[in-house]
């Protein structure tokens, strides 16, 4: 063959490579064994699933057809009604608030959502900030509302937003499902309705793994108070964010104020963060060891790019819990109740288990052995924080 002639066929020749990668991944897929009874052997599914591995939107192992046996302690929720998925498909479109603001784990959930219910588009606003949230609800106050659900991490925003009832209960959406699903740290209530923590993120402690070697890997926060750490502990500003104050008060807590003051004396004072990220570069730059409040998705999405991040999550940790209600008035009701049924469902709780390393009832591994819900931190209580620390 000609040289000339070789070039002008390159273009086809690549297409016909990514189409005989698809087809064989498609071929994996429809053939693997998964013990959670999904139905991942359509062709069409396989297809569709396929085509979303080698777009990089979401990992093999992440899709439904991967999936182990869910934890005995999850009860399935009902499958959907046919009526529903049919209304869903003719609406054509699902636009969400989301909580879930790293693009990985929300390209992720899309795509299987996308795989298992092809006729409906999602579109996913990064609004889980509080602003972002208040303005879903002025907007519903002003008639305006454009949003069709809400992935939600703020249990307060959550009961306000129930009595203005610009949100509804969850037992509203999916009939019965407070029935069987875990009370407790699974539920969210209020006088106004109700929701449940779909899943959450613990915080643990991340760690130069160039600088920590193996015999000094931290397995609680009472290692860190260890004199290898002088001066080599990365803190978060307790001032700066709900989160950071929870978490302070959960080691505190967890620790007491003898090791509260020791860590303090290993903890660089300056900077103190008031964002994870800078911090979060800072540890994968070398400036410290380790860093106190870490969750596993910022270290994989870290080690992704090649920084020397690991994340330890010791045995009882708090975190990030991350809630769904639909709407009220969504231009597209069906479509929001179709991805609640999804996203509770032993399929939702596995791939976002997977792809957002979050701790789900029916997938609990990528969580904490025992997991306490964040509580809010007063002023005083701050200030208490803050003394130990000598910040």
């Amino acid at each position: 063959m000609r040289l000339g002639s070789l070039f002008r066929q390159l273009p086809r020749l690549r297409d016909l490579a990514a189409s005989v990668s698809i087809v064989v991944l498609a071929t994996a897929i429809g053939t693997a064994s998964n013990a959670a009874g999904f139905d991942t052997k359509d062709p069409a599914y396989v297809a569709r699933a396929a085509e979303m591995v080698a777009q990089g939107k979401i990992s093999k192992q992440c899709l439904p057809s991967s999936a182990t046996a869910p934890d005995q302690a999850y009860v399935p929720i009902a499958e959907p009604p046919q009526d529903l998925i049919d209304a869903a498909a003719k609406e054509g479109e699902l636009v969400l608030n989301s909580g879930v603001s790293d693009e990985p784990s929300v390209n992720a959930y899309k795509a299987a959502f996308q795989a298992r219910y092809p006729n409906i588009k999602m579109t996913v606003a990064f609004g889980g900030g509080a602003s972002a949230e208040e303005r879903i609800l002025a907007d519903f106050a002003a008639g305006n509302n454009s949003i069709d659900g809400v992935i939600s991490i703020r249990p307060t925003w959550v009961a306000k937003a129930l009595k203005e009832k610009a949100l509804v209960s969850l037992d509203q959406t999916i009939p019965g499902f407070f029935e069987t699903w875990p009370g407790g740290a699974w539920r969210w209530h209020s006088e106004f309705g109700s929701t449940a923590p779909a899943f959450y993120r613990a915080i643990g402690i991340g760690y130069n793994s160039e600088l920590v070697k193996q015999g000094l890997v931290p397995k609680s926060y009472q290692d860190l108070a260890r004199p290898e750490f002088k001066g080599q502990l990365l803190g978060l500003d307790p001032e700066a964010a709900v989160l950071y104050a929870s978490v302070w008060k959960h080691i505190l807590d967890s620790v007491g104020e003898d090791t509260m003051r020791a860590l303090g004396n290993n903890l660089i004072k300056t900077p103190l963060y008031s964002d994870i990220q800078p911090a979060a570069q800072a540890l994968g730059a070398g400036s410290g060891m380790v860093i106190m409040q870490m969750g596993g998705n910022t270290a994989a999405t870290m080690r992704a790019n090649g920084a020397p991040v690991q994340v330890i999550i010791s045995d009882t940790a708090t975190g990030t819990q991350y809630s769904y209600l639909a709407t009220a008035n969504a231009s597209h009701p069906n479509a929001a109740k179709l991805f609640a049924n999804w996203l509770y469902s032993a399929e939702g709780q596995w791939v976002m288990s997977c792809a957002a390393l979050a701790g789900t009832i029916a997938y609990p591994a990528n969580g904490a052995k025992n997991f306490l819900p964040m509580k809010p931190v007063s002023k005083e209580e701050i200030a208490r924080i803050k003394k130990l620390l000598a910040i």
